[in-house]
């Protein structure tokens, strides 16, 4: 069954907690102050079935001044909102703030509910809507739908009841298939069951039984039962009022404004990169080491800041912002926010986060500008592009570029196909990088392989352990395995087995090699069938030991870690074995030993080289074909 989470906003004492409880039949004001003080202090919730079947909560906040972070609080997740006015007062100064409030939290659809319309007559009313449309003029208020309702006398209701249904009919669906991300509103205790959250699921799932994270406090808890409108089940989906039962913490040790997703999903950070609205009639602009207000999730903070590109913020102004924080906080990016004053208290503006955990920025640094701009940025190919370019990891997946940019696996598979069809990306190893990172690579790993070839000119190549080791990217060994196959199909490097070689060198060898190299190779077709040992050919000379190390694999062959031989002689042992085999039907050491003239020992240990390579095999005491 489809749910859905509606919001009241407006003046105190305009009657949204009466409308709530004509719509619901359910009571809001709960504790005994709100009753005797006649209005809302925190949050109160209900529910009621909407003619089409859909469930829609309600949340109820609160409208006196004194309460506004407690409006905050409720505003966060509300896909529909019942912007409630006064018949009698009409539009109120509050009425306004809530109103830029939730359209700078990303509200899109209102209902503008005019209340105690029984207590005024048709002109009055004619009066009332002409000075509502007048004042509310910005945003989607302008074009919301205006009802006349009087949950005292019950006029207006039914005709509000269909329109809500017409209009949630038509919201799109919450994304599960990001990480679940629910901002706790309210925390406490049951007898026998223990502790309990609540809060509107922003992204993602939740089942019983999920292993989640409470940040910033960063405590391991377990998921219980889950509640929706006071019903169990066994998942909550994005866009539902839930209440979690939790294992593995106490109530005491939470507070509204901790925030619950997976492990390891957010980074706790004293400082945020924001694109901030200022309001138009904000009485000022925002300056440096400003000290506001922080409003985000269910979360007041306090913060300094710190205009990112310019001098100030003026009203109605959008600009960059770095926010230096007073306590610790776990957001996500995109997440919308509030600030206000510190004091005297009013609204400044909002926007949303760029950069959940940043460092500190030169403030008038062109690259740091531009680098907000792209996060900025609705164009989600310069957005993930950014995002990959930024990242500490050289290669992102899928699903870690789905939940930076808060879209759909199948909306991010997408772009990045626009992406490296314009080839500004590349796909290695089922993971994702920009070009450009892809060529620092490209780059530090031929510096790297230069350098090697420079202080052992007669090797191959760089085994790929030592080479994955100096390279200092953060890229997990099999996708840098994976990018050496690309850069070898690219012709950039070769590759022989584990020996990786730069495709710029070439090994040459000088008058002086040359010599060393016949050398070496006249001694060992002297030998013959009789391996010598590196120690005695080389004589312990470094320049010898490297021409042993270049001529291996091609005119040599190392048997093991002591002994090589000729190449030529190597390669006859291999026929010899393969026709006595082929005659015999088998052949023992002594076989070998005296076909070849060698003695025992070498035969040995050419017999289990040819073992190792799979030309023989080994069976009791004789060989067969491997």
């Amino acid at each position: 069954m489809k749910r859905i989470v509606i919001g009241t906003a407006g003046h105190v004492d305009h009657g949204k907690t009466t409308l709530i409880r004509a719509l619901t039949g359910m009571e809001t004001d709960t504790t005994k102050e709100e009753k005797k003080r006649g209005l809302s202090i925190d949050l109160g919730f209900a529910y009621f079935k909407l003619p089409s079947g859909r469930i829609a909560g309600i949340v109820d906040v609160p409208g006196h001044e004194r309460f506004m972070k407690n409006m905050l609080a409720g505003a966060q997740g509300v896909q529909l909102v019942l912007l409630v006015i006064d018949a009698q007062e009409g539009v109120m100064p509050q009425t306004k703030e809530h109103a830029a409030i939730l359209e700078l939290l990303g509200v899109e659809n209102f209902i503008i509910v005019v209340t105690k319309c029984g207590l005024v007559d048709e002109e009055m009313r004619e009066l009332v809507e002409i000075d509502i449309r007048d004042q509310l003029t910005n945003g989607f208020l302008e074009t919301a739908p205006l009802l006349f309702v009087d949950a005292v006398d019950g006029i207006g209701l039914e005709s509000l009841v269909e329109k809500i249904d017409q209009l949630t009919s038509e919201l799109p669906e919450q994304n599960t298939a990001l990480f679940p991300y629910m901002p706790v509103d309210r925390a406490f205790s049951v007898k026998g069951f223990g502790t309990v959250v609540t809060g509107t699921l922003l992204q993602g799932a939740i089942h019983t039984g999920d292993e989640m994270m409470l940040y910033p406090a960063c405590q391991k808890v377990k998921v219980r039962n889950i509640q929706i409108h006071e019903e169990n089940v066994n998942e909550t989906r994005a866009g539902m009022r839930t209440a979690l039962n939790l294992t593995g913490v106490k109530a005491a040790e939470l507070k509204r404004g901790f925030t619950l997703a997976p492990a390891a999903q957010l980074e706790i950070s004293w400082m945020l990169d924001v694109e901030l609205n200022l309001l138009k009639d904000a009485p000022e602009s925002l300056v440096l080491w400003d000290r506001v207000r922080l409003y985000i999730g269910t979360n007041e903070v306090m913060a300094r800041a710190v205009p990112i590109g310019k001098e100030e913020i003026t009203p109605g102004e959008t600009g960059f912002v770095q926010l230096r924080l007073e306590e610790q906080v776990a957001v996500k990016k995109n997440d919308a926010f509030i600030i206000r004053n510190y004091s005297p208290l009013y609204t400044l503006g909002g926007g949303r986060v760029l950069d959940p955990c940043p460092v500190k920025h030169k403030r008038f640094h062109e690259e740091v500008v531009t680098a907000l701009a792209t996060q900025a940025s609705s164009n989600m190919t310069i957005v993930i592009a950014g995002f990959l370019d930024k990242r500490r990891e050289v290669f992102s997946d899928e699903m870690a570029i789905s939940q930076y940019i808060g879209k759909t696996t199948q909306e991010t598979s997408a772009y990045l196909k626009q992406l490296e069809a314009a080839g500004e990306l590349m796909e290695i190893g089922g993971r994702y990088t920009t070009r450009n990172r892809f060529e620092q690579l490209e780059e530090r790993l031929e510096d790297i392989l230069m350098r090697y070839h420079k202080r052992y000119r007669l090797r191959y190549g760089m085994s790929k352990a030592e080479l994955y080791e100096k390279t200092d990217f953060d890229i997990p060994i099999k996708q840098f395995e994976a990018c050496l196959e690309r850069l070898a199909e690219l012709g950039c490097l070769r590759m022989m087995r584990d020996q990786i070689q730069s495709a710029s060198f070439e090994i040459k060898l000088n008058a002086y090699q040359q010599r060393e190299r016949q050398q070496i190779e006249a001694a060992l077709m002297e030998d013959g069938f009789k391996p010598r040992s590196v120690k005695e050919l080389t004589t312990g000379q470094e320049n010898l030991l490297e021409m042993v190390a270049y001529l291996e694999g091609n005119t040599l062959i190392k048997l093991d870690h002591e002994f090589v031989m000729a190449r030529d002689y190597y390669e006859k042992a291999i026929t010899i074995s393969r026709e006595c085999i082929k005659t015999h039907g088998k052949m023992t050491l002594a076989d070998f030993r005296d076909l070849t003239g060698s003695s025992r020992r070498y035969a040995m240990l050419i017999l289990e080289t040819l073992d190792k390579e799979g030309v023989t095999k080994r069976v009791e005491n004789y060989r067969v074909l491997g």
